[in-house]
């Protein structure tokens, strides 16, 4: 039933307290050429997300999500939707569009482009297809190529966040600089295979390496280099560890510079200042936050985690917990939907140093001054010691004045204000990446 109405379908859904949101479902060919739907709440700034399955039955198809469940029924010419997400289901009508309405953003790329992009299918692990884009720029023999490679959550090539396309502007830099750029969507989300809630820093490590190796079987590019964003400099870092011929230089933008556990306690104690604890209570919540992940990896199988977490939770002291929903420290990596899934305790198991230590080739080390996700005090100083306490002497490093984890420019570099800032990326980091992208000859 999908493949006959492949497209974009919008709709109009109005939720019990009146209010009326805006939900679409887009159906496509993936890489591998199965047909495959995600779903979209433009209203939200939600594009592209991944779905656990695509059933049909008859004129129906169910997208299952881990949260919700839409139904479409094929009715003549517009499906019948039916949203479950915990209470009673919504019923509205969606209708086919050109495409989903979004901000404008003013650096999202325009043409003319001075570069041909090819859509190429790359055989990931694990017999996942990863879908992809290949930028080439016109006239230029043996370029550069960078792969550009997701932070964690999920990921298209394009890297869509709250209306951005962060990798479609970086790319489109590049490319007008002579580069090659070559972006992927991450496992199990838009056109590639696999299912993104089983995935793993393991697979996602696999998946780099293939696209790496697929890029130097080409043949036609001089040097082939990584360029990750949060997680993706790790991930990068990890392939150019392991197969050094694979990498020759790395572009980090905000990468992880300390353990997994130790990068989230970072990260947990700026979002309760961000959200207003004072320092007692910063204090209360972290000893309870250390204690939630303890609790964690001390179980390999999720249902016995789950189990321990909830008791862990209800033998809390007085207001503990209080201070918890108070201070939004249920969500995300302190949520018990993400502790059962594979990819968080191998998060916080994981050691990117490790894997630093033992790269050789060239490297760009850049950070914002005011990112709240990945403090640059702390990573970027723990990346500049460990590649030169690995003997590699070929590293530059930057903390780039007044930008945040997206390297935007911005005022106080807290999450809620991604959103608000029209820049996509900050043309000071943009010049920077491209300055040493090219020198790599």
């Amino acid at each position: 039933m999908l493949k006959d109405h492949p497209g974009h379908w919008l709709g109009d859904m109005k939720i019990p307290e009146g209010q009326t949101v805006k939900i679409g479902a887009e159906i496509f060919a993936r890489a591998d050429g199965t047909i495959w739907a995600s779903v979209a709440s433009p209203d939200q700034d939600a594009y592209d997300i991944p779905l656990q399955s695509a059933l049909e039955e008859g004129a129906s198809v169910s997208l299952k999500h881990a949260v919700f469940t839409l139904k479409l029924t094929w009715d003549k010419d517009h499906f019948d939707g039916e949203w479950k997400q915990g209470d009673a289901p919504l019923k509205f009508e969606l209708r086919q569009v050109a495409a989903f309405p979004a901000k404008a953003r003013p650096q999202t790329p325009k043409g003319p482009f001075p570069y041909k992009d090819e859509t190429l299918a790359i055989a990931g692990a694990n017999g996942v297809t990863l879908g992809a884009t290949l930028s080439i720029p016109n006239g230029t023999t043996n370029p550069n190529v960078v792969v550009l490679v997701h932070g964690s959550g999920p990921g298209t090539r394009d890297l869509g966040v709250l209306g951005h396309k962060h990798f479609a502007v970086l790319a489109d830099h590049l490319a007008r600089q002579g580069v090659a750029v070559l972006r992927y969507d991450k496992r199990g989300n838009a056109r590639s295979t696999g299912d993104y809630e089983q995935h793993t820093t393991a697979h996602l490590i696999d998946d780099l390496h293939a696209v790496v190796k697929a890029m130097k079987a080409r043949k036609e590019f001089k040097r082939v280099g990584v360029i990750g964003l949060s997680e993706g400099p790790g991930l990068a870092a990890a392939v150019a560890a392991r197969d050094p011929k694979s990498v020759d230089f790395l572009v980090s933008m905000a990468g992880i510079g300390m353990n997994g556990l130790d990068t989230m306690l970072v990260q947990d104690r700026v979002v309760a200042k961000d959200h207003g604890a004072d320092p007692a209570q910063v204090e209360r919540l972290m000893a309870y936050v250390r204690g939630f992940y303890d609790v964690l990896m001390a179980h390999d199988e999720a249902a016995p985690r789950i189990a321990a977490l909830k008791a862990f939770q209800q033998t809390q002291p007085a207001g503990v917990m209080e201070l918890v929903k108070k201070f939004k420290m249920d969500g995300g990596s302190l949520s018990l939907d993400w502790a059962a899934k594979p990819f968080m305790i191998a998060a916080l198991r994981s050691n990117p140093p490790a894997d630093w230590r033992r790269v050789r080739s060239p490297v760009l080390l850049l950070n914002g001054s005011l990112d709240h996700q990945v403090p640059a005090e702390e990573n970027l100083g723990g990346l500049v010691a460990t590649l030169k306490a690995g003997g590699n002497r070929m590293v530059e490093s930057e903390v780039l004045p007044s930008l945040n984890h997206l390297f935007q420019t911005a005022k106080t570099g807290k999450e809620d204000e991604y959103g608000q800032i029209d820049e996509t990326i900050a043309p000071i980091a943009l010049k920077r990446i491209a300055a040493f992208v090219v020198k790599q000859r």
